[in-house]
């Protein structure tokens, strides 16, 4: 059984690397790496740690030295360009809100800093530690911070492209399984690890797959022709549409009017 779990992994290694080769030419064949750059970079920095630890693992073997640390590099670069994707992707659900942009933008500014916190308090006994508790947090604030921007964007009905709904989803379904990983598995399944690794590779494809069909059309903006109303009819509407979401933006801009004045 563990032998054929094995041969399943190579398997799932190799369609995940296709699916992210794919994922990969339709952001650029449809310019999208023009609107998601961050986005962009994090596919381009997982096919290459994909790439390169196949490469060592079958020269070093997976449990030698060099590959722990050559794992140990790419993977801090790999959470870095994670969360700087999903920054980006935040940004775009909230950038016509500056005010409230902002305050986003420091709420993750905090979760980062808790991350480091956390993860040097983790490898101060154990240094190997480091990274997988860095990586806990990391896909921990990251799941918390889209499924909160979820209920936020419903609560107060905000207009969301459809490819940001289907990226965010891919990368909180992702880190869910990742906050699982890091928890469970490591602590107590240690004789499934080869099981929980091919789950893992599982959930990431199931992210690819929903990344890829965010990005199949082009992204393009739209002009509909309407029949537009009176202006009057604007006019005495406009009060009651989106008014909590507009007080909140105008009281955040007010708070840090400085910032949102230079952009």
């Amino acid at each position: 059984m563990i032998v054929g779990i094995a041969q399943f992994q190579q398997t799932m290694w190799a369609v995940n690397t296709a699916t992210g080769v794919f994922v990969l030419l339709l952001l650029v064949v449809r310019k999208s790496y023009r609107v998601y750059p961050a986005f962009t970079f994090y596919i381009v920095v997982n096919l290459a740690q994909a790439v390169l630890l196949f490469v060592i693992y079958r020269q070093w073997g997976f449990s030698s030295t060099a590959a722990w640390l050559f794992a140990f590099g790419t993977q801090t670069v790999a959470i870095g360009a994670r969360g700087l994707a999903v920054a980006e992707i935040c940004r775009h659900l909230l950038s016509c809100y500056p005010g409230i942009w902002g305050l986003a933008k420091r709420i993750l500014l905090i979760c980062a800093g808790l991350v480091l916190l956390y993860s040097g308090f983790a490898g101060r006994h154990q240094w190997k530690l480091a990274v997988p508790s860095a990586d806990r947090g990391l896909e921990l604030s990251i799941a918390t911070v889209i499924v909160v921007l979820f209920l936020f964007v419903r609560y107060y009905d905000v207009r969301t492209e459809r490819t940001d709904r289907w990226l965010a989803t891919g990368f909180c379904l992702y880190s869910c399984f990742g906050v699982l990983n890091d928890t469970f598995a490591d602590r107590y399944l240690y004789g499934y690890a080869e099981l929980w690794s091919l789950l893992g590779m599982l959930a990431f494809f199931g992210s690819l797959f929903l990344w890829s069909w965010a990005l199949r059309k082009p992204l393009t903006v739209t002009v509909t022709k309407e029949n537009l109303l009176p202006l009057h009819v604007y006019q005495s509407l406009t009060p009651e549409i989106n008014l909590r979401l507009r007080g909140l933006n105008e009281q955040l801009c007010r708070l840090w009017k400085p910032e949102v004045t230079r952009h």
